[in-house]
């Protein structure tokens, strides 16, 4: 096929064959039209992903890595293949429950955003904490300590959000604006990628939107919380985050 993609989904597996399964299968079944769509899908673990059925969509490649790579080496790249005019960032572990992406084009155009994601909700629809304020270090602590309780930013009479960052799970942006920020900062292996990539974002004055009409389901998997060395990754990662001077200046920045 010669023509243009509209969109590059990169989607990264991690032993997720089943999850992705499902991803595509909703994919197909609320998106109108397939073939606009080139997916890149990193096997992670080499040999751990079956093959994909590449007939629905404009095209389809999948990555195997020789050794395992960060989310940011991941999905940089992956941008190296896209083709489409949007790159969008999706968790294997998503379900689309209804169209989705033409919805946040045109809302990426009228609100003039770089960045936008869906409202994300757990299987009982149920707001999950994927677009936050910038964080701090007492704020990672707290989040830990018995008693702690999301509560979820409230979109304006427009049904948007505006929040400082929104998680990696789903992200829709204009290919030039991943290109113009460098893409992901490799330096974060697993943890604060996200958050670095969107402080950046707002350092370069881009916009950032979670339209919260738009809803995807997600099943979290907390591994920080229960897996030592991924807790190890997420404090080393904050910890680089905060000694960063993209932190100091994003913090300066909503300051003022």
């Amino acid at each position: 096929m010669t023509s243009q993609p509209l969109i590059t989904i990169s989607i990264v597996s991690h032993g997720n064959a089943d999850e992705i399964r499902h991803l595509l299968a909703s994919l197909r079944e609320h998106e109108p039209d397939a073939k606009r769509f080139q997916l890149i899908v990193t096997d992670n673990l080499k040999d751990d992903l079956p093959g994909l059925d590449p007939a629905p969509w404009h095209s389809l490649h999948i990555i195997r890595n020789n050794r395992q790579a960060g989310f940011s080496k991941n999905h940089n790249e992956a941008f190296d293949l896209a083709e489409g005019d949007y790159f969008a960032v999706l968790n294997p572990d998503l379900v689309l429950v209804q169209p989705v992406f033409e919805k946040l084009i045109a809302r990426l155009h009228d609100h003039h955003a770089d960045l936008i994601a869906p409202q994300i909700v757990d299987e009982n629809g149920m707001v999950q904490d994927s677009s936050r304020s910038l964080p701090t270090p007492f704020e990672i602590i707290r989040r830990r300590l018995p008693g702690y309780k999301f509560k979820p930013i409230e979109p304006n009479h427009e049904g948007m959000i505006h929040p400082d960052w929104v998680a990696g799970m789903f992200w829709l942006m204009r290919a030039d604006a991943y290109c113009q920020l460098g893409g992901l900062d490799k330096k974060f292996r697993l943890y604060f990628e996200d958050v670095d990539f969107c402080a950046r974002a707002r350092l370069q004055g881009m916009r950032l939107g979670v339209d919260a009409q738009v809803r995807v389901r997600h099943d979290a998997q907390r591994s920080s919380r229960r897996n030592p060395y991924h807790l190890f990754l997420h404090i080393q990662s904050a910890a680089r985050f905060f000694m960063s001077p993209v932190y100091r200046q994003f913090k300066r920045l909503l300051q003022t």
